[in-house]
């Protein structure tokens, strides 16, 4: 009796995580517009992850262009070619948001980077300039975007350690990416 129902345990086991490496694609309009922040998804404040899967975006502001996820890589999809943004092991959120005050939406990305040694990181991509800029310092901090109050935050974190550091605001000043905090 007890091989049975190991044996149905098993099963139903390699039935559940078979079901979850599926591939999912799911093409969205608009997810959440707060302050002129879009939501994409964020699977470290609540979004699921699709490992083996695709979620893809498109914005009316660059028409023709269909922006392309999955768990290790972003993409800009065009009729003509597939344009590689930036990779992550892997990227946690996307958000857009005209960070650079140029009227067109960056991409906003929580991603992981590293092999061993793994830190997070805060990637911006300018689509519209073709630029990106990133946030990171790799073995002393972790910086995690998320939304808040209708604004995009960012988290500074002692390396691999709950202590925050830093919390404010994500701004784009003298071409960098800052955290603007209250005084």
């Amino acid at each position: 009796m007890k091989k049975i129902i190991m044996m149905a345990l098993c099963i139903a086991l390699s039935i559940s995580l078979i079901s979850c490496g599926k591939a999912s694609v799911s093409k969205s309009r608009e997810s959440s517009k707060h302050n002129n922040v879009i939501k994409w998804f964020d699977c470290l404040n609540g979004d699921q992850m699709v490992w083996d899967g695709v979620r893809e975006y498109d914005l009316e502001e660059f028409s023709g262009v269909t922006f392309r996820w999955s768990s290790e890589k972003m993409e800009a999809v065009t009729d003509e070619k597939i344009i590689p943004l930036y990779y992550g092991m892997p990227i946690w959120s996307a958000y857009f948001y005209d960070l650079t005050g140029d009227g067109n939406p960056e991409l906003c990305s929580t991603l992981s980077f590293g092999s061993g040694m793994i830190d997070n990181r805060i990637m911006i991509y300018d689509y519209a300039n073709g630029m990106s800029y990133e946030l990171s310092d790799r073995g002393n901090y972790d910086y995690i975007l998320n939304m808040q109050d209708d604004s995009l935050v960012v988290e500074k974190r002692a390396y691999m350690q709950d202590e925050l550091i830093e919390f404010g605001e994500l701004v784009f000043l003298n071409n960098a990416i800052q955290i603007k905090t209250e005084d």
